[in-house]
């Protein structure tokens, strides 16, 4: 079930029933899809986190662009904190491709107009950060059970559990890709292997 909440302010190639189109398909709303955190990955510092946008309505839809993003929870590392308010996290528009920034488009191609079809299409986007406090002050840290996406355009916010047990883990500021057909968050696809080892 899709969970909505009121705005609180601002290889081989993996196969998609997502694909490029016009821009004549209805933008996608926050009550016809589902946005899940797919996978993680990991490594010396740097988190990038795949997300995918699922279309649980009866008719096609269409997204482009970056979602926005709030979090509810705690400033600090304390994983078993479950409840919380809204914190603030920097976040900026990134294309990806970036060192340890990984999926995304590639630089001087214009942002797809992605197409879900009904029931089953599918649309991806990766955020990057970093779970390390740095700089002088160190950067913040915040550990949140519930995150709130805001797709292009939408007033209306969808409710994203983490899927790690340990929650969204970010300290300062995330960069965030662009929203882009298929599953792997990255335009051109790439096998869910190339980020996870695992079969896509």
């Amino acid at each position: 079930m899709t969970i909505v909440v009121a705005l609180l302010g601002a290889g081989s190639m993996v196969t998609s029933h997502a694909f490029a189109t016009s821009s004549t398909v209805p933008t996608c709303s926050a009550t016809s899809v589902r946005v899940v955190d797919y996978n993680t990955v990991v490594g010396t510092g740097n988190v990038n986190d795949l997300f995918w946008i699922e279309n649980v309505s009866n008719a096609r839809c269409s997204l482009r662009g970056y979602v926005r993003t709030a979090y509810i929870g705690n400033y600090g590392q304390r994983p078993t904190a479950k409840v919380g308010h809204r914190l603030v996290v920097a976040e900026a528009d990134s294309l990806g491709r970036d060192g340890n920034d990984v999926g995304g488009v590639k630089r001087g191609v214009k942002l797809p107009t992605v197409t879900l079809l009904p029931s089953t299409g599918r649309a991806s986007f990766w955020i990057y950060g970093t779970d390390i406090p740095r700089g002088s002050p160190p950067s913040r840290c915040i550990i949140s059970f519930k995150m709130l996406v805001w797709l292009p355009g939408s007033a209306r916010a969808v409710l994203v559990s983490p899927m790690r047990s340990t929650g969204f883990f970010w300290c300062g500021a995330i960069s965030v890709h662009p929203i882009v057909p298929g599953v792997s968050g990255s335009d051109p696809s790439v096998p869910l292997a190339y980020y996870f080892g695992v079969p896509g």
